[in-house]
């Protein structure tokens, strides 16, 4: 009873574009790999974006004990987002963008948990995969899933979407702008994180814990940005505060970083 009380006052989340459940870099399945180094942090909720619905999810997510899971695919083809729990999984849906763009069809997916951890109560989850190619794409996309409209809480995801903090001036212009300039891609915009936490009220975790941080040490990407996140807007009088969030090498298993974030109940005062 008391290690159950212990595991009700603390909660936490990851998120990771699985890029298909193969490495880029050495062309093999990922999925064990995921496993082992996703295994230690004990986590309460995996959302992942870039998966095929296929037995490696099946095997990543149960061999991290989350039985839990529903799968959100983009516009009919066989990969999209999905999401794994220890926690039962009540209520789901997926909305795949009208809005149609050179990147591929995109998708949010979001669900409800129930069971007796007290974190998932009033709280709906969320995970997407935004457009790699243009800022502008990625705001009608995000505009169309609007989810501080359908009350998600806890949005997390590969917003493939930047903010000017996180890099010194020289890391933004060697690494990021003349990189872009110098491979024909957009250069840097930051409309929709902004938009995301000025305009809509979602809280950045891993700024908000991590305001110091810059450069190579947020990078969640191999090419050397933060584009991954998980943003919350918390509850009414939450009882609940965000502790610490951080960053997962995976060892090249895949072209992302694990972002993880952990929750934990407040004490009360007597």
């Amino acid at each position: 009873m008391a290690q159950r009380a212990a595991a009700s006052t603390t909660f936490r989340i990851g998120t990771v574009n699985v890029h298909s459940f193969r490495s880029p870099f050495t062309r093999k399945s990922n999925a064990k790999v995921l496993a082992s180094i996703l295994g230690p942090y004990n986590l309460d909720v995996l959302a992942v974006e870039e998966m095929r619905d296929n037995g490696h999810w099946t095997l990543l997510h149960e061999q991290l004990s989350l039985n839990y899971s529903v799968v959100g695919l983009s516009g009919g083809l066989s990969f999209g987002n999905a999401i794994a729990s220890r926690h039962p999984i009540i209520e789901h849906s997926n909305q795949v963008a009208e809005h149609q763009c050179v990147g591929g069809a995109r998708a949010m997916l979001q669900c409800r948990f129930g069971g007796d951890h007290p974190f998932v109560h009033n709280r709906t989850f969320a995970v997407t995969h935004l457009d790699h190619f243009d800022e502008d794409d990625r705001l009608v996309q995000i505009n169309e899933f609007s989810p501080h409209n359908h009350n998600i809480n806890i949005l997390v995801g590969d917003m493939n979407a930047l903010i000017r903090e996180d890099y010194s001036d020289k890391y933004f212009h060697d690494i990021i702008a003349k990189k872009r300039e110098s491979n024909g891609w957009e250069q840097p915009r930051f409309e929709l994180i902004k938009q995301l936490t000025d305009t809509w009220g979602y809280q950045d975790t891993f700024r908000k814990i991590n305001p110091e941080l810059k450069d190579a040490q947020v990078a969640t990407c191999q090419y050397g940005t933060r584009i991954d996140y998980i943003f919350q807007r918390p509850l009414l009088n939450d009882e609940w505060r965000l502790t610490e969030c951080f960053i997962v090498d995976t060892r090249r298993s895949t072209d992302h970083n694990i972002v993880v974030a952990t929750f934990e109940r407040k004490s009360k005062v007597k």
